[in-house]
């Protein structure tokens, strides 16, 4: 390892449970120096700098504003990223570019607004599809990240996060676009068994997301001539909120099931399902589907809760009216 590469003056706190070096996976990455628990929180950055706009509308001109708003040792750092493992000196925007990740409250994240804070170690941290630590998008503040564990993680093994948030609906190619760059992770070694299964899973996860929400990855209804959605029926269903409750809660359930078979179930996703799950279980107004979804969720694994619940799929229910009257109500506001 050289010792006077640029990367080994970054600030990492001596009590990181992780180190900088060179990486098999792309340039250098971060190694864990010690077993990491799942759920364990690896590290806490606050951004060198925000910069409260979309990442396409962000000019050479705003990180040079930026840049020249730091103090002199966060200069300097950030330099440390602009002259990297290879030597070459890149402009101001291409570091942001390739060391930035959006930041958000959650309130802020609900009204569409973005902006994108600049990280110095965060950045290090290589790309996986199928990563072993979560970064939440959003936060409270957007003031700090904090990386969890979301599996255990052993010494000497790299810490990968995911790059993007809808990577979960997404196949391999889909991917490798909005990346811009080639990854080796399970999910995308080209033509094994793995990889066309994961392919297969995200699709049914994006399409289950629309089923549920009638809005793409991207938030919007989908006009496309390849609609996530191929059957018009179905698709019309969805996005009249016409979809029977008994449906929804399976498509709930499906989800939640391809996800764990993707390796992306982690605590935080489950927290953010569960609530859905629950509240459908809760609207069924006919006292059959009512028991039948009780018994689905008292299953100890999630492939049988998907198996209890298929025993109901699109029966009718006589709340399913008022439903989605609610739904097309909520949508309107």
């Amino acid at each position: 390892m050289p010792q006077d590469h640029p990367y080994l003056h970054l600030p990492v706190p001596a009590d990181a449970p992780f180190e900088l070096k060179p990486s098999p996976i792309n340039g250098w990455g971060a190694f864990a120096t010690r077993r990491i628990e799942q759920g364990a929180v690896i590290f806490s950055e606050k951004p060198l700098f925000v910069i409260p706009k979309p990442f396409e509308q962000i000019t050479g001109w705003d990180v040079r504003l930026a840049f020249q708003k730091l103090p002199p040792r966060s200069k300097q750092n950030f330099l440390r990223l602009r002259n990297h493992a290879s030597g070459h000196v890149a402009n101001m925007e291409s570091v942001m570019g390739e060391n930035s990740f959006q930041v958000a409250s959650e309130a802020d994240a609900e009204r569409g607004l973005r902006q994108y804070g600049m990280f110095l170690i965060h950045s290090r941290m290589n790309h996986s599809c199928v990563p072993n630590t979560k970064l939440p998008l959003t936060t409270t503040g957007a003031e700090e990240f904090r990386t969890y564990a979301v599996r255990d993680i052993a010494v000497g093994e790299e810490i990968t996060i995911c790059y993007k948030s809808d990577f979960e609906g997404r196949p391999r190619e889909e991917r490798h676009l909005a990346l811009q760059f080639e990854c080796h992770c399970k999910a995308c070694q080209l033509g094994t068994p793995y990889q066309r299964i994961s392919d297969i899973r995200r699709r049914l996860i994006r399409a289950m997301q629309y089923l549920r929400r009638r809005k793409d990855l991207d938030g919007q209804t989908d006009h496309s001539r390849s609609p996530v959605i191929a059957d018009p029926k179905l698709k019309r269903d969805a996005e009249t909120f016409n979809i029977p409750l008994t449906s929804r809660l399976v498509y709930a359930l499906l989800r939640i099931y391809l996800l764990e078979q993707e390796g992306l179930l982690d605590q935080l996703k489950l927290d953010s399902l569960l609530p859905t799950i629950r509240m459908i279980a809760k609207k069924f107004g006919t006292e059959e589907n009512a028991r039948i979804a009780r018994l689905a969720l008292a299953k100890g694994t999630w492939v049988d809760t998907l198996c209890a619940a298929f025993e109901f799929f699109g029966r009718p229910d006589k709340e399913v009216a008022r439903v989605a009257a609610s739904l097309r109500a909520l949508h309107e506001m």
